[in-house]
């Protein structure tokens, strides 16, 4: 009994806890701001460009931060973008969680094939 009323306790604190520890969580990036369709597209093929050059090297923590950083700024050009469908958005956003729980192998896999759609895009 007093081995359940302890958990209910902890359960209770813990809870209670949770908007607090959620409010210290630094802020997310916001990306490049893009005002044009014309800017998207541009922004689009520069962010590729890197994201294709960090997958191609050693994905360590410092690299899959970047890309956590691109992937705000590629959420942003897709928006501008009218022939961006909702499955590219999809793996971007795979990459995009791949780079804050720090999986390598989420971003590589997601990165690749999110290239692949990115570069059947702009043709």
């Amino acid at each position: 009994m007093k081995a359940m009323l302890l958990a209910t306790v902890v359960g209770i604190f813990t809870l209670a806890s949770q908007p607090t520890l959620a409010s210290d969580r630094p802020a997310h990036f916001k990306g490049e701001a893009i005002a044009s369709q014309q800017q998207a597209l541009s922004t689009f093929a520069e962010t590729n460009a890197k994201l294709t050059a960090i997958l191609a090297g050693e994905l360590n923590p410092t690299t899959m931060t970047e890309v956590h950083q691109l992937t705000y700024t590629l959420e942003n050009a897709l928006t501008l973008i009218p022939a961006a469908d909702d499955e590219i958005k999809e793996v971007l956003e795979e990459v995009h969680l791949g780079s804050e729980s720090m999986d390598a192998e989420r971003i590589r896999s997601n990165g690749e094939y999110y290239l692949q759609l990115a570069k059947k895009l702009t043709k």
